[in-house]
C-alpha cells in the first residue's frame, strides 16, 4: 500500500504539472515498474449490492488535459466525442496509450477511500484503417456508497456518447503500481484492468527506450518473447523460419504467406535473415521446425503454428561501446502491467557504418532473491 500511495501522490502530481519523466535512472540490477482489460464477469446477485440511485450529490470535477498528443490525428480533437471527453472528468487513451492525465481516475480512487461520491469515464479511441475503421468504447464509471457501478458501450465512429447497455457492479477500485485502473470483486480479485497512467509519466527516458525496443527488439519477436540464449547464430536454428517470418512481417507490414503462399523461397529466407544475424546457412535454416523442403523449387512448405498470448517487453537500460549496443530488457504482463521480476535479457548488437546492423548474442539473467 505504501508504494501504491506513493505512485498515486506521483500520479497526481504528474497530472497537475505535466511532467512526463520522474523515476531515477534505472539499473540492469534492478527491477523497474500498455491498454488491455480482461473479461469482466457479472458479480453473483448474493454479492452485489441494490441498485445504485440515480439521484447523486453535487460533484465537482477539473477538466482533463491532453498531455501525450504526438501521433494522434487531427480528427479525433474535431470529432463530437473527444469534444464531449474534454468537458467531462475524463481520462482519454488513443490506440490503448493514455493521451490526457490521470487527474480523473486517481480522483476517483481517492474519493473511494473517503468514502465520498465520484464519477468518471474513460474514453478509448481507436484507428484501424484495414479493418475495423474508427471505434469508440466508453466506460462510466459512478462511486457511490462504497460500491463502483460501470456502465460500458463501444461504437463505431467518435460520434457524441450514446446510451450505454453494459451495466456491472464491483466492490471497489484502485490503480495498480503500474498505472492501471482495476476493479475487484468483493473477494478481492481482479477482473478488469485499463491502463490510465502513461509509460511516459512513470519510466524515465521512456521514449528513447521505446525507440530502442521498436528498432532492435520488435523484428525478432519470436527470441523475445521466449527468450533464447544465443552466442552464435547456430544456437539459433530451430528458430530460424519463425524469425524471417517476424522480420518479414516487421518490414513489410504483412506476413510471407501473401505474397509467397505456403511455399517460402529458401533464397528469399537466407537473403533477410542475413540482413540480421551473420552466417546464416541453407543447412541452418532446413532443420528448422515443422518444414518440408523441396529441392527441385528450392523452397519450404510452412503452414504456421504459433498461438497464445505472449507478454510484452520493456528496455529498462542500455548502453554502447564503440559499435556495439547492449540493450537490457524485460517482460511485463500486458494485460495489468506486472514485470515479471525473476530474471532480465540481454540483447547484444553489432552497429555497422550503413546504418544496419547485425545481432550478435543474447543472455537470461537470473535476478538473485
Amino acid at each position: 500500500m505504501k508504494k501504491l500511495f506513493l505512485i498515486l501522490l506521483l500520479a497526481l502530481a504528474l497530472c497537475a504539472c505535466g511532467k512526463t519523466e520522474v523515476p531515477p535512472e534505472i539499473s540492469p540490477e534492478v527491477s523497474p515498474e500498455s491498454e488491455s482489460s480482461s473479461s469482466e464477469e457479472e458479480i453473483p446477485e448474493s454479492s452485489a449490492p441494490e441498485e445504485i440511485p440515480e439521484e447523486k450529490p453535487e460533484f465537482i470535477f477539473e477538466k482533463p488535459e491532453i498531455l501525450y498528443p504526438e501521433n494522434v490525428p487531427e480528427e479525433l480533437f474535431e470529432s463530437e466525442a473527444f469534444k464531449e471527453a474534454m468537458e467531462r472528468p475524463s481520462v482519454i487513451l488513443y490506440d490503448y496509450e493514455p493521451i490526457s492525465d490521470c487527474l480523473a481516475a486517481v480522483n476517483f480512487v481517492e474519493a473511494a477511500e473517503k468514502g465520498e461520491y465520484a464519477e468518471f469515464y474513460i474514453y478509448k479511441f481507436n484507428r484501424d484503417e484495414k479493418y475495423s475503421g474508427d471505434t469508440l468504447y466508453l466506460q462510466h464509471f459512478i462511486l457511490d456508497k462504497n460500491y463502483v457501478q460501470r456502465k460500458a458501450d463501444s461504437w463505431q465512429g467518435w460520434e457524441k456518447s450514446k446510451d450505454l447497455t453494459e451495466n456491472t457492479v464491483y466492490a471497489r477500485a484502485k490503480i495498480n503500481d503500474f498505472g492501471y485502473f482495476c476493479l475487484l470483486d468483493w473477494d478481492g480479485c481482479e477482473l478488469s484492468y485499463t491502463k490510465v497512467i502513461s509509460d511516459f509519466a512513470l519510466y524515465e527516458n521512456e521514449a528513447e527506450h521505446r525507440a530502442l525496443k521498436e528498432k532492435y527488439i520488435d523484428p525478432i519477436f519470436t527470441i523475445t518473447v521466449s527468450p533464447q540464449e544465443f552466442s552464435s547464430v547456430s544456437d539459433l536454428s530451430s528458430d530460424f523460419v519463425w524469425l524471417f517470418e517476424d522480420i518479414y512481417n516487421y518490414e513489410n507490414g504483412h506476413y510471407p504467406w501473401q505474397e509467397f503462399g505456403n511455399n517460402w523461397p529458401l533464397s528469399e529466407i537466407l537473403s533477410l535473415l542475413n540482413r540480421y544475424f551473420e552466417g546464416v546457412t541453407k543447412e541452418m535454416v532446413l532443420i528448422s521446425r515443422r518444414i518440408e523442403y523441396d529441392p527441385e523449387t528450392d523452397t519450404i512448405f510452412y503452414e504456421g503454428g504459433r498461438g497464445g498470448v505472449p507478454p510484452e517487453r520493456r528496455v529498462f537500460d542500455f548502453e554502447q561501446n564503440g559499435n556495439i549496443l547492449t540493450l537490457y530488457y524485460q517482460l511485463y504482463n500486458e494485460e495489468n502491467g506486472t514485470i515479471f521480476e525473476d530474471r532480465y535479457y540481454v540483447l547484444e548488437i553489432k552497429l555497422l557504418e550503413d546504418e544496419s546492423f547485425r545481432y550478435l548474442s543474447q543472455k537470461i539473467i537470473e535476478r538473485t532473491p
